[in-house]
């Protein structure tokens, strides 16, 4: 057999905080496949424990898959390289302004406003490396480290969730984005691996991926109505040409339509805003459904090539607020679906879709290329960018990419996927929840939850009382977690 291309899976990993100093957990790898973590997602001392991103590399022929490749095949090098330079970057305020300000515009040592501790590299099984060189300011901030296991593959950990300012300056109650003089311990960065067969002398350079290190998703189950796989999932098809990642012209209600609505309805367990949205769609969840249920939910979608700057009455779903602003009034408007998601309802809208077998989707049991790429994006925040919580809207609407969901590292630097995002986290996370009328990121910050089966909502944050509080105590908040036909919150530290 004849390998002539290496690639790392996933192509963009995502590693998440934890304070737990020595637990953590590896990142879902399987698509539908939200089992907790043993133990829970905190330790016994009510530590958040992290969550580790995992990196394979797979062998082709003439673009076959062959198989994964481990150390019983090859020698494998990995490098990484992590960076926080958000302190450094633009202020956010929007994504369309381009004549912006710095943060920290008046101080004169930019180096010292980028936290980058540099590159590191493991060259066998079972070898570990820090990133704890990395300075903001003068103050050592650590941005996690990297292991391999036994078979070769590498886990990337990031940081402990630790923000703060060097000369003690307060943070503005009211700015979500841009506090000048602080830091946090979100980073990214770009994977890299060469490989050399056994009974060969050559290295061959992998395909690179990139690593994302940021903030928990407190309901690990629960998915966004846009999705970072499907906003990549657009990118590839419309910049790209990647006509392969189109659905079929009847799309499949388990695999296709199922999914969308499932998330909607889901919402209702991060939200009490939720239940508006599933109460409209639950009578449509087995299929096929009323026909007039569902061209009056598919009279509620935003078409997405309308102009971003329209106000358009009465499309109010999904409930979301997006990105754009109306040039006239500065109001956000409902953030649509991306075309493939609209075009997949509009199918169904028009009854032409697959009743297949079980119409709720079967998680994967094998860990392959396509379900690793799938499992790591589904879970991050695929819109509003505002600015976002794992990316920002750079990477949606600016970064280069050489094939779907593999960016160009090429064109790149350590720390460009996060650079944009809220300075610190805990700020953004404290001041976007509800606001009327639409949803921020309830799956990866909840608004509500119940604390037992059968109970009623309650606020998530309760108990902290501004943006100092969260980030002096966002590891007590609780998970948000599966039970039995309800999503309850556990783990939480009064």
């Amino acid at each position: 057999m004849t390998i002539d291309v290496v690639k790392i899976f996933p192509p963009i990993g995502i590693a998440r905080l934890g304070n737990s100093p020595n637990e953590f957990f590896i990142g879902p790898e399987k698509p539908g496949d939200h089992t907790p973590p043993s133990g829970g997602y905190k330790d016994s001392s009510c530590q958040i424990k992290r969550q580790a991103a995992r990196f394979h590399i797979f062998g082709y022929e003439a673009d076959v898959l062959k198989q994964e490749i481990t150390m019983a095949d090859a020698e494998i090098k990995w490098t990484v390289e992590l960076a926080n330079t958000k302190a450094d970057w633009k202020v956010f305020d929007g994504i369309e302004p381009s004549d912006l300000s710095v943060r920290n515009e008046g101080e004169s040592d930019r180096a010292s406003l980028r936290i980058t501790p540099g590159p590191r590299t493991l060259n066998g099984p079972n070898e570990k490396n820090t990133f704890g060189t990395g300075t903001f300011k003068g103050v050592p901030v650590p941005l996690g480290e990297i292991r391999t296991d036994a078979v070769g593959c590498l886990l990337v950990l990031g940081g402990f969730g630790k923000s703060g300012s060097p000369d003690d300056t307060p943070l503005d109650k009211n700015e979500f984005a841009n506090n000048d003089g602080w830091y946090d311990d979100v980073s990214d960065g770009p994977v890299t691996a060469s490989v050399r067969f056994k009974g060969t002398n050559e290295w061959i350079p992998a395909a690179s991926a990139w690593v994302i290190c940021g903030p928990p998703k407190f309901a690990p189950a629960i998915g966004n109505m846009i999705t970072l796989y499907d906003t990549l999932r657009q990118v590839a098809v419309s910049k790209l040409g990647a006509v392969s990642l189109l659905p079929p012209e009847r799309p499949s209600f388990s695999k296709d339509i199922y999914p969308l609505l499932i998330r909607a309805m889901n919402l209702k367990w991060v939200s009490e805003q939720g239940a508006v949205m599933h109460s409209v769609l639950q009578d449509v969840i087995k299929p096929p459904g009323p026909p007039g249920r569902r061209i009056f939910i598919f009279s509620k979608l935003r078409n997405p090539d309308t102009d971003p700057h329209e106000l358009v009455t009465g499309k109010n779903m999904p409930k979301i607020h997006s990105d754009y602003f109306l040039n006239s009034e500065g109001h956000r408007i409902t953030q649509p679906l991306t075309n493939i998601q609209y075009n997949i309802l509009k199918q169904w809208k028009d009854n032409n879709f697959d009743i297949d077998g079980d119409v709720t989707p079967i998680a994967e049991t094998e860990i392959n290329p396509e379900g690793l790429t799938r499992a790591a994006l589904e879970s991050c925040v695929g819109g509003p960018f505002v600015p976002g919580i794992e990316t920002s809207f750079m990477t949606r609407d600016n970064y280069p990419f050489i094939e779907p969901f593999r960016l160009d590292s090429n064109h790149l630097s350590p720390g460009d996927l996060t650079k944009q995002l809220a300075i610190p986290w805990q700020v953004d996370f404290f001041l976007c929840s509800y606001e009327d009328p639409n949803l921020w990121w309830p799956a990866q910050r909840p608004d509500q939850v119940i604390t037992t089966s059968g109970g009623s909502l309650e606020d998530w944050a309760r108990g902290i009382a501004d943006v100092e509080g969260m980030v002096k105590n966002w590891h007590k908040l609780g998970f948000v977690v599966q039970k039995v036909e309800e999503y309850v919150e556990t783990e939480r530290c009064e």
